[in-house]
């Protein structure tokens, strides 16, 4: 029986696994460039084709979404996400974010200057998703004991994954560079200050939350995120 969650570490982003019964869920992918990383994780942990039931995307930016056609292609894998972020998948349109430290603002500067000069990356890797998730959805039918939630603030449709026995994929609901934090890029403030509140409420119920970035914490630290 494979762990419930294996971290897939990509470098600055992670990806992750969830034991399906025998079978694995891969809740994101990360960067394009990053396929070889990605492949040789799958591969030793023993997700091959066949036993990959499914892909969950956290959000659709490009670092979490970007070997998602490759997935599809190699492996024949379905593809899910939010109804909100799947359209921002079919479309390649991202809604504009603003960022919330000093370095994310100059991030965001540099990207909005790239991209009237047609030098930024699309934010998706395609195809668009087949699934569409809502809150409280449950993964029981790809085998895994586990249940959408909804999270939206640093992008319209954040979702994070939370398994049964307590650990908590959230995407870029929150960080973990230096210590457990809100994403520095935010879409929406009123939005996210919501999902903030809600990931404060379930740190009684939650074992171990599972970054997009930086390293896994105790779920307890969750009560301390704040804007």
């Amino acid at each position: 029986m494979p762990e419930t969650v294996t971290r897939i570490n990509l470098g600055f982003v992670n990806a992750y696994l969830l034991a399906a019964g025998q079978d694995f869920v891969l809740i994101d992918t990360g960067m394009g460039g990053q396929w070889k990383r990605l492949s040789e994780s799958l591969v030793k942990a023993g997700a091959t084709p066949g036993r990959l039931k499914l892909v969950v995307l956290t959000h659709a930016d490009r670092d979490h979404a970007g070997n998602c056609h490759k997935l599809k292609v190699q492996y024949g894998v379905p593809i899910a996400a939010h109804t909100v972020d799947a359209e921002v998948l079919r479309s390649g349109r991202q809604p504009p974010r603003t960022g919330r430290t000093p370095g994310a603002k100059a991030a965001m500067k540099l990207l909005a200057l790239l991209s009237k000069r047609g030098s930024a990356a699309p934010s998706h890797g395609g195809p668009a998703p087949e699934i569409i998730l809502k809150d409280g959805q449950r993964l029981d039918e790809w085998g895994c004991a586990a249940r959408v939630i909804h999270l939206p603030g640093h992008t319209g449709g954040s979702i994070a994954v939370l398994t049964d026995d307590g650990h908590m994929i959230a995407g870029d609901a929150c960080t973990n560079n230096k210590q457990p934090a809100p994403s520095p890029f935010i879409e929406n403030i009123e939005d996210y200050r919501r999902s903030i509140a809600v990931m404060r409420g379930l740190a009684p119920s939650v074992k171990t939350v599972y970054p997009g970035h930086g390293s896994p914490f105790d779920g307890a630290l969750l009560s301390t995120l704040s804007l």
